[in-house]
C-alpha cells in the first residue's frame, strides 16, 4: 500500500509490482515508478509511472487538436471512483521494440496526477487489465463533484450551464414567492422561513454531488435574500385593513 500524504491518495497495486526508486526523477515530475515482471534481452518489463501534473484538470475533454503536432495516440475513456476519466494510448519504440504507453489523468483535489503504464505492444492483453486494477486500487479525494446524471450527460460542456440556469431560475422564483408571502402573512413569517432555509443549506455541505451542491447553494442564497426581505417586512408599516363603510340605511323605528 502506497500512501502519499502530499497529494492525499493511496495506491494498492496488484501483486507482481515492485518499486523502482532508481528510476524516480529520471523524468521530471515522476514521483513513483514500479516494475511488473522481469526484464530480459527479448522482452521489456512493464513499468508503471505516477506523474504529478502541476495543477488541476476539469471535465473538459482533450481533443487531438490540443495535443502536440504529430501526435499519433488513441483516445479512450475509463472509470475511476465512479468518474469517467480520459486517457490516451501512445505508440512508441524502445530498442527497436514496439511499445505502448497508456496514460490516464486523475483529477485529485490537491493536484492532478497521470498514471502511465508502459509495455510492449504485443502485451496489450496484459496491459489493459493491469491498468484497470491499478485504477481500482487508487483512492483519493477528487476536485470533481459526483453527479446523479449519467456520465455522458454529466461530462458534457452544456450540463454545468444547464444546472446554473435552473439554479438562477429557482432562486428568482423562490424570492418572488417569499415576497408574495410577506404581503399576506403575519410579520416574521418570511424571516422564519428564510432562517430555516439557510440552516438547511448548511446541512448538505458534506454531500459532494453537483446537483446537491447547486440545491444547497440556491437555498443559501434564498435564505440570505429572504432574511433581508423578512427584516424589511418586520420594520415596514403595513396599511391597516380597510373597514366597511357605515350603512346609509337607518334602523327602523
Amino acid at each position: 500500500m502506497i500512501t502519499d500524504s502530499e497529494l492525499n491518495f493511496t495506491l494498492e497495486l496488484p501483486s507482481g509490482f515492485v518499486s523502482r526508486p532508481d528510476l524516480v526523477g529520471a523524468v521530471p515530475n515522476i514521483t513513483y515508478v514500479f516494475q511488473y515482471g522481469e526484464a530480459s534481452e527479448e522482452e521489456l518489463p512493464i513499468l508503471l509511472f505516477i506523474e504529478k501534473m502541476g495543477g488541476f484538470i476539469g471535465r473538459q475533454k482533450v481533443t487531438p487538436k490540443d495535443m502536440p503536432p504529430g501526435f499519433q495516440g488513441e483516445f479512450f475513456t475509463t472509470q475511476w471512483q465512479g468518474f469517467e476519466v480520459q486517457g490516451f494510448k501512445v505508440p512508441e519504440s524502445a530498442n527497436g521494440i514496439d511499445t505502448f504507453t497508456y496514460n490516464v489523468q486523475i483529477p485529485l483535489k490537491k493536484e492532478a496526477i497521470q498514471i502511465k503504464l508502459f509495455g510492449q505492444a504485443d502485451r496489450v492483453e496484459t496491459l489493459k487489465p493491469l491498468l484497470k486494477q491499478v485504477l481500482e486500487g487508487l483512492q483519493g479525494e477528487s476536485n470533481w463533484l459526483t453527479s446523479a446524471a449519467p456520465s455522458s450527460v454529466a461530462n458534457s460542456e452544456s450540463y454545468g450551464t444547464t444546472l446554473l440556469i435552473v439554479g438562477i431560475a429557482g432562486v428568482v422564483l423562490g424570492f418572488v414567492l417569499l415576497w408574495l408571502l410577506s404581503r399576506h402573512s403575519p410579520k416574521g413569517t418570511v424571516l422564519l422561513i428564510a432562517i430555516v432555509l439557510y440552516v438547511i443549506s448548511w446541512q448538505m455541505e458534506d454531500v459532494r454531488a453537483r446537483e446537491v451542491r447547486l440545491f444547497s447553494g440556491c437555498l443559501r442564497m434564498l435564505g440570505f435574500a429572504g432574511g433581508i426581505l423578512g427584516v424589511v417586512d418586520l420594520l415596514r408599516k403595513r396599511d391597516p385593513s380597510p373597514s366597511l363603510p357605515p350603512s346609509d340605511e337607518s334602523e327602523p323605528k
